[in-house]
């Protein structure tokens, strides 16, 4: 399938989840086939277009195939995106165009989550097969936006999510849903098992791993301003 009518098609969904008040400029740049299309997204209408455009809030470096495991539901385009650090590569690279602001900032993560979700309800599965590996762990965002990110994280004997030092200024908590395991939370080492939560507080250390066979699995919150 080709990408213009895989973005065509998701396209003509996704104008019946958005407000004529949502706007979004969206360029996608096709490496495998070299196609460069444009997504411009106002007044309630999508349009797809051939070539760039000369403003953009998002620009998308993907390949036909990564599209299309996103349109099979293989993956999320969210946990395709997904990075440890900006500098890392990602199947569904994107940068900011045209500088940041929160307004912006609000509504590439609604297109990210949303425009690429073809079905109606819209499902994340979870599992190893639809996760790949960020920050040391086995990762598939959730819900994102400005001040409050989620993901599903799983963890195996022999990795860490995180590692010591790894820090960050808002506020963080940990759901255990499966397996037992260790966290790192500032100063303090603790045990953890299915059915607890942990508050992380801002600019603490945040380590998870696991000595056991059966993985760890838990549920990423964090929110505050920065997040």
């Amino acid at each position: 399938m080709k990408s213009y009518d895989i973005l065509t098609e998701m396209g003509e969904q996704f104008e019946r989840k958005i407000d004529t008040d949502y706007s979004c400029a969206v360029l996608f740049n096709i490496k495998d086939s070299g196609d460069v299309i444009t997504v411009k997204i106002e007044d309630g209408k999508v349009n797809i277009k051939d070539g760039t455009a000369e403003e953009v809030d998002i620009k998308i470096d993907t390949t036909t195939k990564t599209l299309e495991d996103i349109y099979e539901g293989n993956i999320t385009a969210f946990t395709a995106a997904g990075k440890g650090k900006p500098s890392d590569p990602a199947p569904l690279d994107w940068t900011i165009g045209g500088g940041f602001t929160p307004a912006k900032m609000k509504n590439i993560y609604y297109m990210l989550m949303h425009f690429f979700h073809p079905e109606e309800p819209e499902v994340i599965k979870l599992g190893e097969e639809y996760s790949r590996v960020v920050h040391g762990g086995h990762a598939i965002p959730l819900y994102y936006h400005p001040g409050f990110r989620s993901a599903w994280y799983m963890i195996k004997k022999g990795e860490s999510l995180n590692e010591p030092g790894d820090r960050d200024p808002f506020h963080q908590g940990i759901v255990v849903i499966e397996g037992e395991g260790f966290a790192k939370i500032g100063d303090k080492t603790v045990e953890i098992k299915k059915n607890e939560s942990y508050h992380i507080p801002p600019n603490s250390d945040q380590v998870l791993w696991t000595e056991s066979d059966e993985p760890l699995v838990v549920i990423w919150l964090a929110w505050g301003e920065e997040a």
